[in-house]
């Protein structure tokens, strides 16, 4: 059994000893990103179109009782290559993203596993109609906008070495953070978030010709495109406070350095 790689696996496994651990759990899976198998907009076998405008191909399996579909679903990467050992394609996404995309469908989280969860079309409805306000502390999902930001799970080292090259030369920059984000509205997938905190404005060409300077091939993380985004005190959008105080800044200037 592996042992727990992240804080939603460590409420799951504590739940199962602990029933009153369970909302906490819960909690902590609406808030977090979860792993599916399945492919972006490439159809072929062994995938379940939810309808006909649906940009992603999920994977789905069927139960053994009635043959009606079930899809299976991961606290993390390690735990989806426990469970299916085969080299499958999968997405990773926000779970609050995941269970609206399927709702009406059976989910199972971490099957063929000692820490397995049915959820159920009601399941789903209860996770989804709880109190948004109340979640803190991963992850962040806005209803108004649509909007869905989560910590990464795996750092891009290639990509942070090549920022950090590149904001050296810019001594205006004092700290940078990394997140994920997810639009519905604007975009068919999550991205990378790439905040930059200055002591002053920044300038959008500045911003412009920091992004110009990064290579694609130096993007060794799991998205494919990644935005900037100018963190201030009093972001009206919640995502600078986010960025500050959910997650650990991959660059700092020298200046700014505690020692």
């Amino acid at each position: 059994m592996l042992l727990p790689s992240n804080p939603l696996e460590k409420a799951l496994f504590n739940s199962a000893s602990d029933e009153n651990q369970a909302p906490k759990f819960y909690e902590l899976l609406i808030q977090s990103n979860i792993f599916l198998l399945g492919t972006v907009i490439d159809k072929g076998d062994g995938t379940f179109n939810l309808d006909d405008n649906q940009e992603f191909d999920i994977h789905h399996w069927e139960k053994e009782d009635d043959a009606s579909p079930i899809i299976p679903f991961f606290t993390s990467l390690q735990i989806l290559q426990q469970a299916i050992p085969d080299d499958s394609p999968y997405l990773e996404m926000p779970a609050a993203v995941f269970f609206e995309m399927t709702l009406g469908v059976s989910l199972v989280l971490n099957p063929n596993t000692d820490y397995g969860l049915e959820l159920d079309a009601d399941d789903v409805s209860i996770l989804l109609n709880s109190d948004i306000d109340e979640r803190d502390e991963d992850f962040e999902f806005d209803p108004e906008t649509e909007m869905s930001l989560g910590k990464l799970t795996s750092f891009p080292q290639q990509l942070c070495k090549a920022i950090t090259n590149v904001l050296s030369n810019y001594p205006e920059i004092e700290t940078a953070y990394l997140a994920s984000i997810y639009v519905p509205s604007e975009d068919r997938e999550p991205h990378l978030l790439i905040g930059l905190q200055s002591a002053g404005e920044l300038d959008e060409d500045m911003i412009k010709e920091i992004a110009n300077s990064i290579s694609p091939d130096d993007n060794d993380s799991d998205y494919e495109m990644f935005d900037f985004y100018t963190v201030t005190d009093d972001d009206p959008e919640g995502v600078s406070q986010f960025l500050m105080e959910e997650n650990t800044s991959f660059y700092q200037a020298p200046s700014t350095k505690v020692h």
